[in-house]
């Protein structure tokens, strides 16, 4: 997925147009800006799911994949931040 991909809306104009912003996210991913930075990322739930099930296989295999506890340690500690 690439940035053009994406629709941007500074938060003012997603404030604004919250439902039409809804509606949108079933079919692109938005991101929302504040003071012209990228802050949230929105997509759609669905989507949300399939991507964090996508993260879990991707843990247990780099997990299942390690050898040393060292590494084992900080592979689990990266992932803690994707636990929903």
């Amino acid at each position: 997925m690439y940035l053009k991909d994406f629709t941007f809306y500074s938060l003012a104009e997603a404030k604004a147009k919250l439902s039409q912003v809804v509606d949108e996210v079933e079919n692109k991913d938005i991101v929302i800006t504040k003071n012209g930075v990228p802050k949230v990322v929105l997509l759609d739930y669905d989507k949300f799911v399939k991507l964090m099930e996508f993260v879990d296989e991707v843990r247990d295999i780099s997990l299942f994949e390690i050898e040393n506890v060292e590494e084992y340690h900080r592979i689990k500690d990266f992932f803690k931040d994707f636990d929903y």
